[in-house]
């Protein structure tokens, strides 16, 4: 935590730094004020199967763009900048991390963000994230493009999570066609999200619930055991959407 005091005193000067880090202390345990979302994935090969079995409503449609340098620097540090063209369009920074002391949620709770505990196979991840609305056509197609359109919030919430960025490096690593679906299967999870993201070469396809952060891992359990009760065949390798789309697509 220490390491990014300077940054925090940035823009939380005086007796406001002081409350910041009070905050910190009080919220080790930040699970507990934060969302959660429980995330699976399954073989995309059973995208039909996946479908027949819940009860779906109409897809929606959507184009993603994930920004990185070529050596994935901002992944390896727990950020991530995704923008989603579309009807619901917005570009988003958010702040991730596994250690166990999640306390930069609480921080940024201060600001007009969204906090969330995210499990991912047997993984959990604390996260922060501040979207923009975006209703422009142009692409964005540089680093240095990004960071000339992140707002104010958002670049305030890099200064305070530490992170060293060289927009210089960063580029689109991928472009991802974005197919969702809701879904309202009988059980002890009463909505699912279906998502598939596609790209050139690849696609990968996870099933999803929101719930409270305090039943994360049993929820988690739950939708293993739906996935697998419907003959979906569960993927070894359990890592986030993001993580595994930067790792393995590239434009």
């Amino acid at each position: 935590m220490t390491k990014n005091r300077g940054a925090l005193a940035y823009f939380f000067p005086g007796s406001t730094l002081a409350l910041c880090v009070l905050l910190l202390c009080d919220a080790v345990n930040a699970q507990h004020h934060c969302s959660a979302e429980v995330k699976l994935l399954v073989s995309p090969q059973q995208i039909q199967q996946a479908l027949a079995t819940f009860r779906v409503g109409k897809p929606s449609y959507g184009q993603i763009y994930l920004y990185d340098s070529e050596n994935l620097d901002l992944l390896s540090q727990g950020l991530i900048l995704r923008l989603r063209t579309g009807v619901k369009g917005d570009l988003t920074v958010k702040v991730r991390s596994s250690e166990v002391e999640n306390c930069k949620c609480s921080v940024y709770r201060v600001k007009a963000g969204k906090c969330e505990v995210d499990f991912a196979g047997s993984e959990v991840f604390t996260s922060y994230s501040i979207s923009e609305a975006w209703k422009r056509a142009e692409d964005v197609d540089s680093g240095q493009q990004l960071h000339s359109v992140l707002g104010t919030e958002q670049v305030q919430v890099l200064l305070a999570s530490g992170i060293s960025v060289d927009w210089r490096q960063i580029t689109p690593r991928a472009k991802i066609q974005a197919t969702t679906w809701d879904a309202h299967p009988d059980g002890p999870l009463k909505k699912v999200t279906i998502e598939l993201w596609e790209w050139p070469g690849g696609r990968i396809l996870e099933l999803s619930a929101k719930v409270r952060s305090q039943n994360g891992a049993d929820a988690m359990k739950k939708l293993r055991q739906m996935a697998e009760g419907h003959a979906l065949n569960v993927e070894k390798n359990q890592v986030t959407k993001t993580a595994f789309v930067l790792r393995n697509a590239s434009l």
